[in-house]
């Protein structure tokens, strides 16, 4: 009702005062608000693709050790910090997976990847959820700045 009193009374000023302060409300909700949900959005399905990766390297690699049938192997393992050490593995026939939430779980390798075929599947799901919520809060942060750009092309009388 406000701005409809100013345009009655022929105030473009207040009005031009008015929609500069929508302008930079909208321009502000998209860089405080929006923008930094996308980004973490699109952080956690990187995350999730990196596990994937993981997984799906582990399972190349336990492939590989039932494929060749030896119950013996040599690996260079990354203490961290790019330090690797040489290490001998005695028994190839179970080995630990990393489960979730810092559990690892002795497997057989066929139980491993097995298991490792259900968390690929489950991650991919998540990543999908990930990728929907990214192109949602996209699709707003395009509507956003619809408005904006429809507020600046607004006439000086004409206020909605």
């Amino acid at each position: 009702k406000q701005w409809y009193q100013r345009r009655v009374r022929g105030d473009n000023t207040a009005l031009l005062a008015e929609r500069q302060q929508r302008i930079a409300f909208y321009e502000n909700f998209i860089s405080e608000r929006l923008q930094k949900d996308l980004d973490l959005v699109l952080q956690d399905r990187e995350n999730f693709y990196e596990s994937i990766s993981k997984y799906l390297e582990l399972k190349s690699t336990l492939t590989a050790i039932k494929d060749g049938g030896s119950k013996k192997m040599k690996s260079m393992i990354n203490l961290g910090s790019e330090f690797y050490v040489q290490a001998k593995v005695e028994d190839t026939s179970k080995v630990f997976v990393n489960v979730g939430l810092g559990f690892h779980v002795e497997f057989t390798i066929d139980e491993a990847l097995s298991f490792i075929d259900v968390k690929v599947d489950s991650l991919e799901k998540y990543a999908e959820q990930r990728t929907q919520k990214a192109a949602d809060i996209k699709s707003k942060i395009k509507l956003m700045y619809q408005g904006i750009s429809e507020l600046l092309n607004l006439p000086e009388e004409q206020q909605s």
